[in-house]
């Protein structure tokens, strides 16, 4: 009797286990930007967000749809007092459009590493908008890691323009400006002053 019940419980708890696929789920597909996984991506982004998603994983963000970059030192995910002003400025704006927000990092660090201080980064950024009255539902989170960092830099301090977190608006215009490669724009926030090694 008892392994009945075992076996009922069991039976039950697999079933109860399995899940649905959720609406609008994509499959894997596979792509020059990849998540640095084999090249494959799982994309459960909701529609509207993949051409400007692309022009991030591609490095061809127009300048116009960048709404702010915010530098973080070393090794830190938290927005600092130094750059919450930028965030601030344009607050007003992220409440009226869809943005993502794409966190990168140095090459300090292995891969995995990267990726989820990257995550943190572009999350700290979306709470910190959110707590200004921005609609979370409206944002959506992309973790780069140090796959578009400059692959020279020979120290902390020459590393510190590739930590960072850009809010990039998704709504903007120039869908052909979005598929043509671009510097980083220097009005979107110069780099911070380098910092001291921790």
């Amino acid at each position: 009797m008892k392994r009945l019940t075992f076996l009922l419980a069991l039976s039950a708890l697999v079933v109860g286990c399995t899940s649905r696929i959720p609406a609008g789920f994509q499959p894997l597909s596979s792509g020059k930007g990849g998540n640095g996984f084999g090249g494959e991506t799982l994309d459960t982004r909701p529609t509207g967000y993949d051409a400007m998603a692309n022009a991030i994983r591609n490095g061809t963000i127009p300048p116009e749809a960048i709404l702010a970059t915010v530098y973080f030192d070393f090794d830190r995910y938290n927005v600092s007092a130094a750059e919450r002003g930028k965030l601030d400025a344009v607050a007003a704006r992220v409440k009226g459009t869809k943005v993502i927000i794409a966190g990168y990092t140095d090459t300090f660090g292995t891969e995995e590493y990267n990726l989820g201080l990257s995550d943190r980064r572009a999350q700290s950024v979306r709470d910190y908008l959110v707590g200004l009255g921005a609609n979370q539902a409206n944002s959506e989170i992309m973790a780069l890691g140090s796959q578009q960092a400059d692959k020279s830099a020979a120290g902390r301090q020459s590393g510190a323009k590739d930590r960072k977190a850009i809010v990039v608006d998704v709504n903007y215009g120039g869908a052909a400006a979005a598929n043509r490669p671009v510097a980083a724009p220097a009005s979107a926030g110069s780099a911070p002053a380098p910092v001291s090694a921790l």
